[in-house]
C-alpha cells in the first residue's frame, strides 16, 4: 500500500471518528445510506473492472509501442486515439506508462493522443456513465473529449516540427 493510500484512509478514518463523536445517529445513517448506494453500484462496477482487467492483459506496453512508433504515421495516430478510448487505467499508471512507451520507441504525438483519450474518453465505462447521467450527455462528453484529443495530437505535431 502506498503512502498516499495510507494518508487518504487515515484522513477518512479521522473524519469518520470526528463525525461519530459529534453525532452518532447521523454517522450511522450516513454509513447505512453509503452501503446501500454501494450495493446498488456494484453490479455496474463489477463488469467494468472485469473488462478493464481483460483489456489491460491484452494491451501490453510492447504491443502499444510497436503500433505507435515513429513510422506508424496516420494509422498510429488513429490507433493511439482508439486504444486510449477503449482502455481505462489510473493516471498514476498511465503517465509513467506513456514515458515508458516513449523510451521503448513510441512517438510523442501518438502517445499524446493515447494518453489524452485514456484520461478523457470513456468507452469502457460508458454504460455506467450513461446510467448515472444520461446517454446523450455521455455521448456528447465522449465526442467532445475525442475531438479535444485530436487537437492535442495536432498541437504536439506542430510543436515537434518547430
Amino acid at each position: 500500500m502506498s503512502l498516499e493510500t495510507i494518508i487518504i484512509y487515515g484522513i477518512g478514518l479521522l473524519l469518520l471518528t470526528i463525525s461519530f463523536i459529534k453525532d452518532k445517529q447521523k454517522t450511522y445513517l450516513a454509513i447505512k445510506k453509503g452501503f446501500k448506494k454501494f450495493k446498488k453500484i456494484v453490479p455496474i462496477l463489477l463488469p467494468l473492472f472485469l473488462i478493464v482487467g481483460i483489456i489491460l492483459t491484452l494491451i501490453t506496453p510492447v504491443f502499444i509501442s510497436n503500433i505507435l512508433g515513429e513510422e506508424s504515421g496516420v494509422l498510429g495516430y488513429i490507433l493511439g486515439l482508439t486504444l486510449g478510448s477503449i482502455t481505462f487505467m489510473s493516471p498514476f499508471i498511465a503517465y509513467p506508462l506513456g514515458a515508458e512507451l516513449i523510451e521503448q520507441g513510441a512517438a510523442l504525438p501518438q502517445i499524446a493522443g493515447f494518453l489524452v483519450t485514456l484520461m478523457s474518453v470513456g468507452l469502457v465505462y460508458f454504460a455506467a456513465e450513461s446510467t448515472y447521467f444520461n446517454k446523450k450527455a455521455a455521448i456528447y462528453r465522449n465526442v467532445i473529449s475525442f475531438i479535444g484529443a485530436i487537437v492535442v495530437v495536432l498541437v504536439v505535431l506542430v510543436m515537434q516540427s518547430w
